[in-house]
């Protein structure tokens, strides 16, 4: 059952309530400029997150950073409800410049917490309140639900701080080793990283790696690769006046000619233009 999508702000907010049952997965991973939160209501799901893979269950809240590369996908319980956030930083920046603690971004390597079940009510609460609001649309709405999200960030702070979130459920043996392989991956991409060279590292066969690979990430292992150099790619284009050839060798590329055409089948406009666009804001 999928609910009507809620928008603000020409889609510099939305929130939508989905309960599915059977076996689904989302057809490629993606990132977004913006965040997105994901409560699970009920049921279970298996979230890769950059290098990570997380198994959500109810009372699990997913959090994910603009650019951050990430998919979703059943685990054996087919089944899940969930209410889904997505939010621009601007959107929210009125009410970040009036507090002194660091809500956003959220903090790397650190995507997913498991809510104590009497924070669960809390938080469902607040997310309801932002649905409601967004389908009445009284006088305001757009100022109560700026308010709610602040309040749903404070939350995630607060948890985060304190270190009481519980433990989520144990990774299968193959997620474990699909995290370890893609987080080599992160920490080299500037390397050259064959699927032979990954399998010999981690000691499994090159045939049951990229198969694994592609089940949990939904990207085939080259894809994967080409994806978190363009990710890095973008940081120096958006942050850095350096120029692209120097870019291209610092993200893997040998060749500017390369770059450029992965760059483009990936982000959709060429470097270049991504830099002026990114500057544009």
């Amino acid at each position: 059952m999928l609910h009507p999508k809620y928008y603000i702000d020409e889609r510099s907010f939305s929130i939508q309530y989905m309960q599915r049952k059977g076996f689904t997965e989302m057809n490629a991973p993606h990132g977004h400029e913006g965040y997105e939160l994901y409560y699970l209501l009920n049921g279970e799901r298996t979230y890769f997150i950059n290098q990570k893979v997380y198994t959500a269950e109810k009372g699990s809240l997913i959090f994910i950073n603009p650019h951050d590369v990430h998919r979703t996908s059943s685990t054996e319980v087919q089944e899940f409800e969930r209410i889904l956030v997505n939010f621009s930083h601007d959107f929210i920046k009125p009410l970040l410049a009036c507090s002194k603690h660091p809500l956003l971004p959220f903090p790397e390597h650190t995507n997913c917490i498991s809510l104590p079940l009497r924070e669960q009510t809390s938080v469902e609460q607040l997310l309801l309140d932002m649905k409601r609001e967004c389908r009445l649309k009284k006088d305001g709405y757009e100022d109560v639900v700026r308010a709610l999200l602040f309040q749903l960030l404070f939350s995630i702070y607060r948890s985060l701080q304190s270190g009481g979130q519980k433990e989520g459920p144990k990774l299968h043996p193959m997620h474990e080793k699909i995290s370890e392989i893609a987080s080599y991956i992160n920490g080299r991409f500037h390397e050259t990283i064959t699927l032979n060279g990954l399998a010999q590292r981690f000691y499994i066969s090159p045939s049951y790696l990229s198969r694994a690979f592609k089940k949990v990430t939904g990207f085939h292992l080259h894809e994967y690769i080409r994806h978190i150099r363009i990710r890095e790619a973008k940081k120096y284009l958006r942050d850095t006046d350096e120029k692209m050839l120097s870019i291209a060798e610092k993200t893997g590329f040998r060749h500017i000619s390369h770059f450029n055409k992965v760059f483009k089948d990936i982000v959709g406009i060429p470097p270049l233009q991504y830099r002026k666009k990114s500057r544009d804001y």
